[in-house]
């Protein structure tokens, strides 16, 4: 890549930031072909032409004890990125989420007066407002997935731009398609980072046995990650030969189609079930330092996106020691059992669903991106 060339720095330090980035990319290219991009993402964004200096897999992180064990390798790409955005000198940055790394790397872009726009914001409302200054010094363009969000700026002075949530353009025309007659179809959602896929996938496993015990015509669906190797879910599959349990990889929606009720990991796919109106448990296991520090910190009641946009527990929480296969199973028949139960969380996950924007989102994020690089008079 040659540095004369339209090329903008593009970073995202997770599995979900990598979606979100390769539907942007695939926008902008329809509406500025001559862009080119290079940056950290994974294989969707590679996949759409984005030239990688890292992968994804070797940073993602969640928490403080995770981010300690990963802080030598987080300093040399931070270096690796600085170093090349001299070579290259790119005509703006787009960061993605990822936020001890990105506002590091905004700060040092805004230094060197190459604009920033930050697409998936940091989670300033739960945790960390004092990260508002740094957006609001370094950030030139921020773009938001939530309209709370650009609400919440506003009251730091800080101007966003709400474009909705790129996951309603995933919903199906069925959101029942695929799934069978007769059956109670379980989905186990166990996340799309190696630690969590190892920390709770055999807690769901072993909630799907005790599901089973009491519904002999239950059967799951295990919504796998590419990000993940398979042995770490091969393994403890082998330990429950008795459960029938299809294996769907990269592809949440399809699993949830075929859904009755989901046990899924806090994040993004909470979102994911919301809109495929799918009555759910939510539940997590951190690193115990994590842990306590989320609950001094935290500004918010709940980890789950789904219930802090609901703004309350629209869906259960079984969090740490309370994610136990007992209580994941007796808590599902308690909805599942409990028709008024049922239908007040549906309803809810239809609200939460409608909060998050119309169709299209991506496109306006590309869009925004588009009408700020003019603005700048860098297109």
């Amino acid at each position: 890549m040659k540095n004369h060339e339209k090329n903008i720095l593009i970073i995202a330090g997770e599995p979900s930031g990598d979606v979100r980035g390769a539907e942007l990319i695939g926008e902008l290219r329809k509406l500025a072909p001559s862009l080119s991009f290079w940056g950290i993402g994974g294989d969707r964004m590679a996949d759409n032409g984005v030239d990688l200096v890292e992968h994804v897999r070797d940073l993602s992180i969640v928490g403080a004890w995770e981010a300690l064990k990963k802080l030598t390798r987080i300093r040399t790409q931070y270096r690796k990125i600085i170093a090349t955005v001299g070579e290259r000198k790119p005509l703006a940055a787009i960061l993605i989420d990822y936020p001890g790394f990105n506002l590091m790397v905004a700060k040092e872009l805004h230094s060197r007066g190459i604009p920033v726009v930050y697409y998936i914001i940091p989670q300033v409302w739960a945790w960390g407002k004092g990260r508002t200054r740094s957006i609001k010094k370094y950030v030139d363009k921020p773009v938001v997935l939530f309209n709370f969000e650009k609400k919440f700026l506003k009251d730091f002075g800080i101007d966003a731009e709400f474009t909705g949530h790129p996951l309603m353009d995933k919903i199906p025309a069925d959101l029942d398609a695929g799934k069978e007659n007769g059956t109670l179809t379980v989905a186990l959602l166990p996340g799309s980072r190696k630690h969590e896929v190892t920390s709770l996938f055999p807690v769901m496993l072993d909630s799907a046995e005790l599901i089973f015990e009491k519904r002999k015509d239950a059967v799951f669906t295990v919504a796998e990650s590419s990000n993940v190797e398979s042995s770490l879910y091969d393994k403890p599959l082998s330990d429950h030969p008795r459960l029938k349990i299809s294996r769907i990889k990269d592809n949440t929606i399809s699993a949830l189609s075929r859904s009755d009720f989901v046990i899924v990991a806090s994040g993004t796919a909470t979102l994911e079930t919301a809109i495929m109106e799918k009555p759910m448990i939510i539940i997590y296991k951190a690193a115990p330092i994590t842990f306590i520090l989320y609950k001094l910190v935290a500004d918010v009641r709940f980890l789950g996106l789904v219930n802090i946009i609901a703004g309350k527990e629209a869906v259960p929480e079984l969090l740490q020691h309370n994610a136990t296969p007992e209580k994941i199973a007796r808590t599902m028949f308690g909805i599942l059992d409990n028709k008024a139960t049922l239908t007040k969380t549906v309803d809810d996950l239809k609200k939460v669903k409608t909060s998050l924007g119309e169709k299209g989102a991506s496109k306006r994020a590309a869009e925004a991106v588009k009408r700020f690089l003019e603005e700048k008079e860098l297109l």
